[in-house]
């Protein structure tokens, strides 16, 4: 595998130096762009189901929600 991809779990990788931040859905910011992206259609739930805990912004517009913590998920994309 590419240093330049981190697996997320088992059925997620993305890209490093396409992600812009990681955030915990809880936050402000978080919420205001996470309205914004499903008007636009640009959101993606990766969470399988789960309660959704973080969100990856991507350099493209789009938004990953995914069901592990922000903080851990961070460890796995940048070490």
């Amino acid at each position: 595998m590419s240093e330049a991809v981190a697996r997320i779990n088992e059925n997620i990788y993305v890209v490093r130096d396409r992600v812009v931040a990681v955030v915990p859905v809880t936050s402000t910011v978080s919420r205001r762009i996470r309205a914004s992206n499903q008007i636009g259609g640009k959101m993606v739930n990766l969470s399988y189901g789960k309660e959704c805990k973080s969100i990856i912004f991507m350099d493209s517009g789009h938004s990953l929600l995914l069901a592990e913590p922000a903080l851990e998920v961070r460890k796995k994309i940048w070490g």
